[in-house]
């Protein structure tokens, strides 16, 4: 399976150490166990795949910017991404999540409150074509780390949820048939984590940082996400063949 990862967003200069958006990925999915490959595009420096069959599936990154904005290469994205919803399956973390939402008709919104620290979405209804055996594995949802300071609002229509919390009420969810997207960062890394929530704190409110600090070395859930990602992936392939 070829996955096409689209950057939507860069790595602050004085961070290059800890790599680009899409080098956290490939780690965070072999985490399933299942075979696959990658490409990537920088999509928000214009950088966009010529066919959306040069990849099985796609997958959104995070972003510093906002979905609630209509720059152009966001406006490219959607352009690109109409050519394959439907027809291929989409992932979407976090940007990638509020991103797919309103493209297909929800609202995302800017809340007074950040997203911060290792976040809990409960599990509220299993997906159909999870494993019988990740499906015990979920029984008490994700425990993920948040960085967002947008959230959807309202979930584009034909929306199902899976996980989230009175904070986020839309944590995972599947869009249609074809798309699944979290709303936390399962493939970030509590280092840099930290260094974004002490470089927001201005933002983010000291109090609010320093909790969300405190919860870094919690235990996450990144291989779950891992599986049922790539759990997702690999229906739709088998559907497809």
């Amino acid at each position: 399976m070829r996955i096409g990862i689209l950057e939507c967003g860069t790595n602050r200069p004085e961070w290059a150490e800890h790599g680009r958006f899409v080098d956290w990925f490939p780690p965070l999915l072999a985490q399933a166990g299942q075979p696959f490959d990658t490409l990537a595009w920088a999509a928000s420096e214009g950088e966009l795949p010529d066919s959306p069959d040069a990849c099985d599936a796609w997958l959104l990154t995070g972003s510093p910017a906002s979905a609630v904005d209509d720059a152009p290469w966001q406006i490219d994205l959607s352009g690109f991404l109409s050519q394959v919803v439907g027809r291929q399956p989409v992932i979407g973390i976090c940007y990638g999540h509020q991103h797919l939402h309103r493209m297909l008709g929800g609202r995302v919104e800017e809340r007074h409150v950040w997203g911060v620290g290792v976040q809990t979405y409960a599990l509220e209804t299993l997906p159909d074509w999870l494993p019988a055996g990740i499906a015990t594995a979920s029984e008490d949802g994700f425990d993920l780390i948040a960085l967002h300071h947008d959230q959807v609002t309202r979930p584009a229509p034909q929306t199902r949820t899976f996980a989230g919390s009175a904070f986020c009420p839309y944590g995972v969810t599947q869009i249609g048939s074809h798309i699944l997207t979290f709303q936390d960062h399962p493939e970030m890394d509590p280092a840099f984590a930290a260094l974004v929530y002490d470089f927001e704190r201005h933002r983010i409110g000291g109090a609010a940082t320093d909790a969300a600090l405190a919860t870094l070395d919690r235990p996450r859930d990144t291989g779950l996400a891992a599986r049922w990602i790539m759990a997702f992936l690999v229906h739709h392939r088998e559907e497809r063949t």
